[in-house]
């Protein structure tokens, strides 16, 4: 264990990554909850103070923006919850019946989209405060809520001051693993082409391939968490050079067509895997087929290399290089499918026209990419 840890020390001292965000988040927690005690005791409010640091603890993000989002949501979800307690405790009291009333009400209450995770919280306080007696006093009552405020400004602005840089290299690097993993099994997948039946991994193969939808949610996310650091982000503020955040519509621009182009490629090894085992309905591409389907294939890998090696989500059209490598694999698909045509009969030509179609919609869809790209420049 305490390998482990020293090991993510020393990893979160040495570079950016999820270690040193959470190091940074554990430090900005420690300190919102340190100052909010500090402020609830101050304020005198002795047997509330906890719910100062409790709400500094809950609201606590990496983003100023998801620090603002949390912490209306917990306080209105508090208030909410406090209000329903009162109601009950100022009239009634903690009474079997009226307690599990109240939280039959608070429960469903929270349901509210409105409330989104923090919706859990009014039950909780609702409880808190009518089977601790605090519903019944509106001092207690009143000094719950002041300790809830102070916990959630204490935090804010612990968050505001810690906010953290925004660095869109982090959505771009992970746009351009997508690609070069991309390239690497379309390079692998045509090596194994040229060497005929013999060469198909189709078992490596679908595996990596199903793999992409897991790189897809993660360069998603890492878009989205840029995203939030821009957002109330107050270092946007300071004079110098600023990042334009309609970048990242180009990057979502680009791991949509990756995405869609690593659907192909699964296409492409469920064709393969389909009708190469037995039983198939259709008969399976043989060696000659296949040598001639690995030009195809290499193109794809060599288009996805230059998406990669020329940082093509960074720039405002894309490069000249990346446009002919899809114009002239376009070009080869045509030709190819022609010569193919003319040389396979029609008991083979389905399973091999649908190969060409998905290679050719993989190309497109790269097409798409950096059309998506050209025109947000324009915009």
């Amino acid at each position: 264990m305490f390998e482990g840890l020293r090991d993510g020390l020393r990893r979160a001292r040495q570079r950016r990554g999820f270690e040193r965000e959470t190091v940074v988040l554990i430090l900005k927690c420690t300190v919102a909850a340190t100052l909010a005690w500090v402020v609830g005791t101050l304020l005198g409010a002795s047997s509330q103070v906890g719910f100062a640091p409790f709400t500094a603890l809950l609201v606590v993000r990496p983003s100023v923006y998801g620090s603002v989002l949390q912490s209306g949501r917990y306080v209105a979800a508090v208030f909410a919850g406090a209000l329903l307690a009162g109601l009950v405790g100022l009239t009634t009291g903690a009474q079997l019946w009226t307690f599990a009333l109240l939280l039959l009400v608070a429960l469903a209450a929270g349901q509210a989209r409105f409330f989104g995770t923090q919706g859990t919280q009014l039950p909780v306080v609702a409880a808190f405060a009518l089977a601790g007696g605090t519903a019944e006093n509106p001092e207690d009552l009143g000094y719950l809520l002041l300790m809830v405020c102070v916990g959630a400004v204490c935090a804010l602005a612990t968050n505001t001051v810690f906010a953290p840089a925004i660095r869109f290299r982090d959505a771009e690097n992970a746009v351009l693993d997508l690609a070069d993993s991309l390239r690497s099994l379309t390079g692998e997948m045509a090596q194994g082409l040229r060497e005929g039946r013999e060469g198909l991994d189709l078992d490596h193969w679908g595996r990596a391939s199903e793999g992409f939808d897991g790189s897809v949610r993660n360069a998603q996310e890492a878009v989205r968490r840029q995203e939030d650091r821009t957002r109330l982000n107050p270092r946007r503020l300071v004079p110098g050079k600023h990042l334009d955040p309609g970048a990242l519509d180009t990057y979502r621009d680009w791991i949509a067509a990756l995405s869609r182009a690593s659907r192909h490629m699964q296409s492409i090894v469920r064709t393969l895997r389909t009708t190469t085992r037995q039983g198939s309905r259709y008969s399976g591409p043989d060696d000659a087929f296949l040598r001639e389907f690995a030009p195809l294939v290499e193109r794809a890998s060599e288009i996805f290399g230059a998406v990669h090696d020329h940082e093509e989500p960074e720039r405002g059209s894309a490069s000249e290089e990346l446009c002919g490598r899809v114009q002239d694999a376009l070009r080869q698909v045509d030709e190819e499918r022609t010569r193919m045509r003319e040389r396979w009969d029609d008991e083979n030509w389905p399973v091999y026209s649908g190969l060409l179609t998905d290679v050719e919609r993989l190309f497109e869809e790269i097409d798409q990419g950096y059309e998506n790209s050209t025109r947000a420049d324009r915009d």
